[in-house]
């Protein structure tokens, strides 16, 4: 576990700690009442975050490095010794050392980055 994931999981035990002794201390009617609102609250919090992650521009690296050969044979095959990325990629790639590839009879062959 990671330093930051300590912190998380530590703030997250103190929190659930100084809940349950705040409904220790309120009446069960007060306490359903506090519990309802501080659920709604973590609600929307956690839909935020979640949707933060997803449209977080971090960039990723990838690297391909030393692959085996491969080889297409036939129209519509493809034979790919490096990387192939769908769409835009955010980060940087880095393909090296990859073998043959070949094509025979209308394939295609790749042994860097094809982006497609």
């Amino acid at each position: 576990m990671s330093g930051r994931q300590r912190l998380v999981a530590g703030l997250t035990g103190l929190a659930v700690a100084a809940l349950a002794g705040v409904f220790c201390l309120l009446s069960w009617d007060r306490a359903n009442q506090v519990a309802g609102i501080v659920s709604a609250l973590v609600g929307v919090v956690a839909l935020g975050t979640g949707v933060l992650a997803l449209t977080s521009g971090r960039e990723r690296s990838v690297r391909i490095a030393n692959t085996g050969p491969a080889t297409a044979v036939g129209a519509g095959s493809h034979a790919n010794t490096g990387l192939t990325a769908q769409g835009s990629v955010h980060g940087s790639m880095e393909v090296d050392g990859t073998a043959e590839a070949r094509a025979e009879d209308g394939g295609r062959a790749n042994t860097g980055h094809d982006q497609r």
